[in-house]
């Protein structure tokens, strides 16, 4: 997966997946399982397709399941032509492998996890044989998959986000998505709750989307260019290094001509 990922989750409207499209994002997720914010599976068809209308590159459809069973998972995605499935339960690795579409795997770290113990839940999926394509790092709430609006633990998701493709999640918003990325340093961000027409739980307010949109954007491109290296510097160094190649092929030339045996 490419860097710099926009995810916004628990679509519940055709118009919204419209918006979300507009907004150039890169993923958009729907809910299949128990919760507050589930659609149906014709709910989802509409939002399917609002996603693809148009000839521009469309955002790929995302289903999210909590420990359900993969003949389920495998039959919805092959009714709605999913493009990946998204897993947000207790689902060991051996799932991921059952699957017939590529997967996410959403992490909820508890409070107090070490950096060592959320390497080691990392590595339990990436290392299996049919790894996921991203981690989502969660906000933790007991009893509750996601979307609570749970800002997740930014330090440990850093640790994870340097060294695994973790799309950061939880308690995002327009207004701090730029932090969370210079914070993280992520692959991607997911945002749900943060982008809902407040006290309208699934509604999603198309102003907040495009802002958040915007804000990954150019907090990802900034993070870019920050760490691409100065061209003046890179060209300075490329021509030292000819230099002092070109510089070595001549001494020894001149020591052969002389005599004189390399030393090694």
């Amino acid at each position: 997966m490419k860097r710099g990922l926009v995810k916004i989750c628990s679509l519940g409207r055709p118009e919204d997946a419209r918006a979300a499209r507009a907004a150039g994002v890169d993923l958009a997720g729907m809910i299949f399982a128990p919760a507050r914010r589930q659609i149906t599976p014709e709910v989802a068809e509409a939002i399917v397709a609002a996603l693809r209308e148009g000839p521009d590159a469309a955002p790929q459809a995302v289903g999210v399941f909590v420990n359900e069973a993969p003949d389920r998972m495998n039959a919805l995605a092959e009714r709605l032509d999913l493009d990946l499935v998204q897993l947000s339960g207790e689902e060991p690795p051996e799932t991921i492998a059952a699957l017939t579409r590529p997967a996410i795997k959403t992490l909820r770290l508890r409070p107090g996890t070490s950096p060592a113990d959320a390497r080691r839940l990392a590595e339990q999926y990436l290392a299996a044989p049919v790894p996921p394509v991203a981690l989502i790092v969660e906000g933790w709430i007991p009893g509750a998959p996601g979307g609570t609006g749970h800002v997740a633990d930014w330090s440990l998701a850093a640790v994870l986000a340097a060294e695994y493709p973790v799309i950061l999640a939880g308690g995002l918003r327009p207004e701090n998505v730029a932090d969370a990325i210079r914070a993280v340093r992520p692959l991607g961000v997911d945002v749900s709750s943060g982008v809902e027409v407040p006290g309208a739980v699934g509604v999603k307010d198309h102003a907040r989307i495009h802002a958040f949109a915007a804000a990954a954007r150019a907090a990802f491109e900034a993070e870019q260019r920050a760490s691409a290296p100065d061209p003046v510097v890179a060209t300075r160094a490329d021509r030292s290094d000819g230099s002092t190649v070109a510089l070595l092929k001549e001494t020894r030339k001149i020591d052969r001509s002389m005599g004189i045996e390399e030393r090694s």
